[in-house]
């Protein structure tokens, strides 16, 4: 699935809050898809019920810098769950969920070799799934801020995006103090017809990494002459 823009969804709507403005220049940190899924989930009929948890999983097969991955030798793959939703908007087709604080993203890593191959299983959790997705060594985690979902409900197709803030991982050391948060964190759901039976929609998500807005020297003289313009 292409990657699309969660901002051409909020464009069109018009009816979400803004989002705090990302830093001007951006690189691209993580990269992955799959497929999500509610668990608990006490109204299978319905997406985002109170009572319902957001999960996601699948592979994450594209990783940059600063994280140094060894994609000949170990295999990677996320986890995104603890997803409370906390209010649900309907404008005409469309449903906007915002989540509560608190929701999560793993990156894991696990060799291709002695690991386990990730296996979606159907219905889950399952006996696979999350199991197959969270074993090895937590290659990245962290807390996820103002996440929320916008689905079509005519389509099944949508979009997500929350604030990103890296906390752990075993490359939280290659991470500069100073961009550990504050990221981007957007993809877009489709209602796949192929997904695995249990689950509600594919997932294709990316996490873009906020350059530190430089800070600039200059005199008290300087900074009030500009005001004075």
């Amino acid at each position: 699935m292409k990657h699309v823009a969660i901002a051409l969804f909020l464009a069109v709507l018009g009816l979400v809050a803004a989002r705090p403005q990302a830093a001007q220049a951006q690189t691209l940190f993580v990269d992955y898809f799959g497929y999500d899924y509610e668990s608990p989930n006490p109204n299978p009929s319905t997406f985002g019920e109170p009572g319902s948890v957001y999960n996601s999983l699948g592979p994450a097969p594209n990783l940059f810098a600063p994280l140094v991955p060894d994609t000949a030798n170990n295999q990677y793959t996320y986890y995104m769950t603890a997803l409370t939703p906390i209010n649900v908007q309907n404008f005409g087709s469309f449903v906007v969920i915002d989540y509560a604080p608190g929701g999560l993203f793993q990156v894991w890593e696990d060799s291709k070799t002695s690991g386990t191959q990730f296996d979606y299983g159907i219905n889950p959790p399952n006996a696979t799934a999350p199991g197959t997705f969270t074993d090895g060594t937590k290659f990245v985690e962290g807390a996820l801020d103002q996440f929320q979902i916008v689905l079509n409900t005519l389509s099944g197709s949508g979009s997500f995006n929350a604030i990103f803030t890296m906390t752990g991982g075993s490359q939280l050391v290659n991470v500069p103090a100073n961009q550990r948060g504050g990221w981007t964190f957007a993809g877009t759901t489709a209602n796949e017809l192929r997904r695995p039976s249990g689950y509600d929609h594919q997932v294709d998500g990316q996490v873009f990494l906020n350059e530190p807005v430089p800070a600039h020297a200059s005199s008290w003289g300087a900074v009030k002459a500009r005001y004075r313009q």
